[in-house]
């Protein structure tokens, strides 16, 4: 049997872990899709070194081949206005609350490029007066 613990001792430290425990990939992103934080089941697909995914579009990160094919990246592309990533995250950030939407993106791997199914889940929320978007993405590592 666990011992209970009081609700006042859960910290910082519980919540990053509960974050962590996750195991499909989690990113919180702002409304331009940018990446903010992100858990490790999404490390494990887009990086662990945060210097080189923190602030930047989800498909730069996520090597779409769309965001990948203009300099100006993620949001860019010819195809970004159409992008179900995008289109999910808009609609967290006009306030329609939780969404789920099938995805087919084209990812870069190794040189090559690869067709992806995935279910995308988005919710709203806000944290000290500022809002987020949690961007939840299944069918990445299958």
């Amino acid at each position: 049997m666990m011992n209970r613990v009081p609700v006042q001792f859960l910290d910082e430290s519980f919540h990053r872990v509960v974050f962590d425990a996750i195991p499909i990939p989690v990113l919180v992103v702002d409304e331009n899709v940018s990446i903010l934080e992100y858990n490790a089941a999404a490390a494990n697909l887009i990086g662990d070194d945060k210097r080189q995914v923190l602030a930047r579009g989800c498909g730069e990160v996520l090597r779409c081949t769309q965001a990948l094919e203009n300099p100006e990246g993620c949001g860019n592309g010819t195809a970004c206005a159409e992008c179900v990533l995008r289109q999910s995250v808009e609609a967290a950030a006009e306030g329609q609350g939780v969404t789920r939407r099938w995805a087919r993106l084209e990812l870069l791997e190794n040189g090559q490029a690869r067709k992806v199914n995935l279910r995308v889940s988005t919710q709203p929320f806000t944290c000290q007066r500022h809002s987020f978007i949690l961007l939840i993405l299944e069918g990445l590592n299958d």
